[in-house]
């Protein structure tokens, strides 16, 4: 009698741990239309890999980065970040301003749509925005002149859970500031 009273003290507060720590969901998983997988660690291929000096970069601190009219902002495909050939085509036109420009100093902002785990967005973002300033690159804007920052899912453009507006916010903008 005296096993099964000890056993039962050890199993019951242990079961119940148990059971307490699976009742923690993820919120986003549990919203009507979000199919995408959630766990970082489950998708391949989101590491983000700096290739050169950070130095390079343009310095994004300090004064307010605005919108230009003239300039133009490109989307992405879900769960991408390669430019499409109607977004390299908005950059090309982009960068010829960019370039006419030498007072400006420019900020690209990867965006994502509020799909998937804040993490896996900042970093989807951040990819984003690489993307777009590498082209410009690739197109004669100088490298120190560019900055990049990820907001993720944190500035959405539209907030319907429609694929229209998750195209939307699936962007990356170019905001510059004069010197």
């Amino acid at each position: 009698m005296k096993i099964k009273n000890l056993l039962l003290a050890v199993l019951l507060p242990l079961l119940a741990l148990t059971l307490s720590s699976c009742g923690k969901k993820n919120k986003k998983a549990d919203q009507p239309g979000l199919d995408m997988i959630t766990a970082t660690e489950t998708i391949p291929g989101l590491e983000i890999q700096e290739t050169g000096d950070a130095s390079t970069e343009g310095e994004i601190r300090g004064g307010e980065f605005m919108s230009q009219a003239t300039v133009k902002t490109v989307t992405f495909d879900y769960d991408r970040y390669e430019l499409s050939e109607e977004s390299r085509a908005v950059l090309q036109a982009n960068a010829a301003l960019l370039k006419a420009r030498k007072d400006w100093t420019v900020l690209v902002e990867g965006h994502c749509d509020e799909r998937g785990t804040v993490e896996y967005n900042l970093a989807l973002g951040q990819k984003r925005a690489k993307a777009v300033r590498d082209y410009y690159v690739r197109l004669g804007v100088p490298e120190s002149v560019m900055g990049t920052i990820s907001y993720g899912e944190e500035k959405p453009v539209c907030a319907e859970a429609a694929d229209a507006c998750w195209l939307r916010n699936r962007r990356a903008e170019t905001k510059v500031k004069g010197k």
